[in-house]
């Protein structure tokens, strides 16, 4: 009896236990008796060839792996072609499970944060976002957005939105907005805008409370706090 032999046997025994078949089912799916499975098990005899591709399914395994051999596989990023967007400059977080890719409807938002070191050109993510930077294109959550820099192209979260820095591009947010600088842009929010700068804006909905404002068109209150120290 080789050793080739005892490995594969022992190892047909281990991979049927573990996907939970019975020699009997596991016979039924390749199509001989449980009496053929029993010797491959005991090593008193070997599966055809032209089963291992269709065990290796079953098991949810490589072939390689029956043998007790070390499976290498390298993996090519530049040849995924199933993603739903073109191949832009746009840096994404993207939560899969399996292949399928989670979407704010699968309760991800409260699990998970895409967080980013230093700047980045456009953000993207069905989850909150962190940038520890600036971002110069504009940023898209499906929960908050926390940015310590600037952000140039405007906000959209599906809750609160935090810039350090100015921000330029308009907002659309389900909570609040907190800026650190300047905005620019048009404002609409579930809650109050607090910007420490001014605000320039076409039209704003929402609460604001901000050191100078200028907007065609409001729906909400406006707070302005003037600046004495200049």
């Amino acid at each position: 009896m080789d050793n080739i032999n005892i490995l594969l046997a022992a190892n047909i025994q281990t991979f049927r236990k573990k996907s939970g078949l019975t020699q009997t089912e596991l016979a039924e799916k390749l199509g001989v008796t449980f009496q053929a499975v029993s010797k491959w098990e005991n090593a008193q005899s070997a599966p055809d060839i032209s089963l291992l591709p269709l065990m290796a399914d079953i098991f949810g395994c490589y072939i390689d792996e029956l043998f007790s051999r070390e499976v290498k596989t390298e993996t090519h990023y530049d040849h995924c072609a199933a993603f739903p967007w073109p191949d832009d400059t746009v840096i994404r977080g993207v939560v899969c499970e399996g292949k399928k890719i989670l979407q704010v409807t699968d309760g991800i938002v409260d699990k998970f944060t895409f967080e980013i070191i230093g700047d980045a050109k456009f953000v993207q993510s069905e989850c909150s976002i962190t940038v520890h930077g600036s971002v110069f294109g504009g940023c898209n959550a499906g929960n908050e957005i926390v940015v310590a820099g600037h952000v140039n192209g405007g906000c959209n979260a599906g809750d609160e939105i935090t810039v350090g820095g100015s921000l330029t591009g308009g907002c659309n947010c389900g909570d609040g907005i907190t800026c650190g600088g300047d905005f620019s842009g048009d404002i609409h929010c579930g809650s109050v805008v607090k910007v420490s700068g001014d605000v320039k804006s076409t039209r704003i909905k929402g609460n604001v409370t901000c050191r100078k404002v200028e907007c065609d068109h409001i729906e909400g209150n406006v707070t302005v706090n003037q600046d004495t120290s200049n």
